[in-house]
């Protein structure tokens, strides 16, 4: 019986690499296909985590656009991390409210994303309807991407990149309203990432723990496992 891959129902478009901690898996990471890569700046509670000073040589002539993180910062040092680094993107991994994200784009020339936190599979609930408005007020103040990001708040601190996925198909919901691009991230390697994409079927994929080899550093070997796993969903259709 004929049947379709999923190649020909769905393509990926952006995948991020995201936790870069050093030019070398900067590098590594685009070198294995990346669209993009993420740094964090001042998330004490992460061991991936860097100074505006250590992160400023990644964004030095990056070979793929680069994207800051940043958890609940003031409106004054995201335009001070924008003006240093000059990043393709800004995320912002907090409770910032809709009109920061308005505010920042009357003002930043790079885009602004928005991560909302979902919880991970069996680590709490999720209000959808509560979840799809704040989503769309960030979309009416002008995010460019809403990022659905899995967190961990079991031990009373949310935490990001535990490397937990959450449920997909709560995910899937949030997803298929959005006017702007979507991220999955959460949880996803390259065991797990065809079945992630096609249960949710988001814009891009946000990949840290997925690829790592130690909290920070990146594994070759997974990153061209995850590149390899998704050349069928990337390639251009005829």
């Amino acid at each position: 019986m004929p049947h379709s891959s999923p190649a020909d129902l769905y393509r990926l478009d952006t995948v991020k690499i995201c936790g870069t901690t050093s030019l070398t898996d900067r590098d590594l990471a685009a070198d294995a296909g990346a669209d993009c890569f993420g740094a964090l700046v001042d998330v004490g509670y992460s061991p991936r985590s860097l100074t505006l000073e250590q992160a400023e040589p990644l964004f030095e002539s990056p070979p793929v656009p680069g994207v800051v993180l940043l958890l609940d910062p003031s409106e004054s040092r995201v335009q001070a991390v924008v003006q240093d680094l000059n990043p393709f993107a800004v995320q912002l991994l907090g409770h910032e409210p809709p009109e920061l994200v308005a505010s920042l784009k009357s003002v930043l020339e790079c885009q602004v994303w928005k991560s909302l936190q979902v919880p991970a599979k069996g680590r709490g609930s999720i209000d959808l309807e509560a979840m799809s408005t704040l989503a769309q007020e960030y979309e009416d103040s002008g995010a460019e991407a809403i990022l659905f990001t899995t967190v961990d708040t079991s031990g009373g601190t949310t935490k990001f990149g535990t490397g937990m996925a959450a449920d997909w198909g709560v995910i899937r919901s949030l997803v298929s309203d959005r006017a702007v691009a979507s991220f999955l991230g959460g949880g996803v390697n390259p065991g797990n990432v065809i079945s992630a994409l096609q249960a949710v079927k988001p814009n891009g994929i946000d990949v840290c723990t997925g690829v790592e080899c130690a909290p920070g550093r990146k594994d070759p070997e997974k990153l061209a496992a995850l590149f390899e796993t998704l050349a069928p969903l990337r390639a251009e259709k005829p």
